[in-house]
This record gives C-alpha cells, sequence and structure tokens, in this order.
C-alpha cells in the first residue's frame, strides 16, 4: 500500500482555517497591530507607520486575488519601514507558505513566536513547517509542548493527527497507532482516525485488524474515498472477496474520478478477476496519471502475465527508478533477464 505523507493542500487549509485569521486580537486591526492610530492613517504625511501601512494594505489586496508574490513583496516593504509590525510577518510567513519557500516561512514563524511564546496557533504552524524541511524532531517538540498545555485553546485532535502524520513519515508506526487510538478514545466514530488505523494494521500485516478499521471507517462514513480503496485494494491483495473490491473502488472513482490510485486499484482487481485487457487498460490510465513505484511494478506484471516481457522489464525498471528500495521489483527484473 502506498506510503502517505503530508500534504501542501491540506496544510494550506489549515492556514485559511477561520481560528488562524486573526492569529491575535490585535490582528484583527490593521491600525493597531501597525502602531497607527486612526488619526495617524488618514493623513497623508510619507511617514514610517504611513509607508508601512500602505503596503500593508496592499499586501492584503494582493492575497485577497490570489497574487501571493505581490503579496510578499508589499508585506516585506512594509517590514522595512516597521520591523516590529507582527501581523505583517504573519501574513508574509502564510505567502512564504503558499509560495512553497518553507525555509523563510520557518524564520517568520520563529520571530513570532519569540515575540508571542503562548500563541498556539502559530506554534502549530511552526511545526507544520519544520515537519516540510524535515526537522521532525523539531516538530515533534512542538506539537509535545502543544499537547502538554493544560488548557489547550486549539482542537486537541488536529494537534494528534498532524502528530501522528509525522509520526508516519518518519516510519514510526507504533506512535503512530498510539496517537490514533488516543483519538479514537474521544471522538470513537471519527471516520479518517479509523481509517488510518486500518493502514497502520495493514502496513503491519495485521490483516484481520485492518479489514476491521476499514469497515469502521466505512460505518461511520460510506463515502470515504480512502477507506473504500484501501479495503478494496487489501481485498485485492488477499485475492479475496474481488466482487466486493470491485463495488468498493467503483464508488471510489465516483467520488474521484481522476485518481490514479484508485484506477491501480481498479486494474489489480482485475488482474486478479484474470481480466488482463481491462486490467491493462486501467493500470496504463494510472500510469500516466500519477508516477508511482506500485503502478508501475502492477503494470510489468500484468504484461509479463501476457507474455510480453519486454513490456514488463520496462515497467519494473520505471517502478524502481522512482523507489530503488523495492527489492521485490528488482528480483523480479533480475529473474526476467535470467530467463532471456
Amino acid at each position: 500500500m502506498r506510503s502517505l505523507s503530508i500534504s501542501l493542500l491540506c496544510f494550506l487549509f489549515i492556514c485559511n482555517l477561520s481560528f488562524l485569521s486573526p492569529v491575535c486580537a490585535e490582528a484583527s486591526n490593521p491600525s493597531t497591530s501597525l502602531g497607527i492610530s486612526p488619526e495617524q492613517s488618514r493623513r497623508a504625511n510619507i511617514s514610517k507607520e504611513s509607508i508601512a501601512y500602505n503596503n500593508y494594505l496592499k499586501g492584503l489586496l494582493f492575497d485577497d486575488l490570489g497574487e501571493y508574490e505581490q503579496a510578499k513583496d508589499a508585506y516585506q516593504k512594509a517590514i522595512k519601514s516597521d520591523f516590529k509590525a507582527w501581523d505583517i510577518h504573519y501574513r508574509l510567513a502564510l505567502d512564504y507558505v503558499r509560495l512553497q519557500d518553507f525555509k523563510r516561512a520557518e524564520k517568520e514563524f520563529r520571530f513570532l513566536l519569540e515575540s508571542k511564546p503562548y500563541n498556539e496557533k502559530i506554534r502549530f504552524l511552526l511545526a507544520l513547517v519544520y515537519s516540510y524541511r524535515s526537522k521532525y524532531k523539531a516538530a515533534v517538540n512542538e506539537y509535545h509542548k502543544l499537547l502538554q498545555r493544560p488548557l489547550l485553546e486549539l482542537d486537541e485532535t488536529d494537534v494528534r493527527y498532524s502528530l501522528a502524520q509525522l509520526y508516519f513519515m518518519q516510519e514510526d508506526l507504533d506512535k503512530a497507532e498510539e496517537e490514533y487510538k488516543t483519538i479514537l478514545e474521544s471522538n470513537p466514530d471519527d471516520s479518517y482516525a479509523h481509517f488510518y488505523l486500518g493502514y497502520i494494521y495493514s502496513e503491519s500485516s495485521k490483516t484481520d485488524a485492518a479489514i476491521k478499521e476499514f469497515n469502521q471507517a466505512l460505518k461511520f462514513d460510506p463515502a470515504n474515498p480512502l477507506a473504500l480503496n484501501a479495503l478494496s485494494y487489501l481485498y485485492a491483495e488477499l485475492g479475496e472477496n474481488l466482487d466486493q473490491a470491485l463495488a468498493l473502488v467503483q464508488k471510489a472513482l465516483e467520488l474521484e474520478p481522476s485518481n490514479g490510485a484508485y484506477l491501480d486499484t481498479l486494474g489489480w482487481i482485475y488482474f486478479r478477476k484474470g481480466d488482463l485487457d481491462k486490467a491493462i487498460r486501467y493500470l496504463e490510465n494510472a500510469s500516466v496519471m500519477v508516477e508511482d513505484a506500485e503502478i508501475f511494478e502492477h503494470l510489468g506484471d500484468v504484461y509479463f502475465k501476457i507474455g510480453k516481457s519486454d513490456e514488463a522489464l520496462k515497467n519494473w525498471q520505471r517502478s524502481l527508478q522512482i523507489d530503488p528500495k523495492r527489492k521485490q521489483v528488482r528480483d523480479k527484473i533480475r529473474e526476467s533477464k535470467k530467463n532471456k
């Protein structure tokens, strides 16, 4: 099963959550956060404050238009005029995230946290930036600081989800499992927590436990596409319940028709059912949609099954290029060359 990672889209969604706007009371009033009185903001003099304020307003406008590069430039000019403007640094940090400049985003979030060390939202975002920069130990440390707070204002589940995903990225499945179990203690009907727990069990070869958790995920959310696909794929791998597996992945594809991973599952089910023409068709489509080592391995397996060893070898080699750690693919390539 494919590895899971924190997604940039998820990060940007988090950055736009209502609890982050404003992050602090003074952020809701640009004049206050810049240290400019209403009277000063009405004046036309060219002071440091008014320059900062004007550039700040430009930044807000560009952000609203989705012009993040221009917004970033405006905020940088505002900071040069008034270095201590907290809200400018905050909005600049978010624009660095949108532009995937995580190094500068980290610098801004650290500056913000130094001035407001008890601001939970900034600490949370800093931890996410650390994750993107592969500073996993630092990210874990920030999440633990949040969870140790006696009166956490953030949703504890959000923090634990992020921490669990971080453990996934470090391949520490035991700690990830612990976090999802903790989430389920207070949120037993959380479909995605059941899904991720099932994923952990699947990766740990605890097949029965994985099937149970995937079914729990679908019990609480029958339209959870990740759980639909995961259970379908697991059945395909086992060679069991293939008709049910087919129905599950078809439902997942109704929800996300252009998802290459789901098309891979569909192709793999047809391979298991012996319908090799359909298997090739869907796997070829999947390989165009996403560069994934498992898809190319599957495609190679199907071509090998129908006697097209050159096509099989080409796809296995592509799989190995994407993920050099796939020992079973290396073995298939070696055996294929040996039998030529």
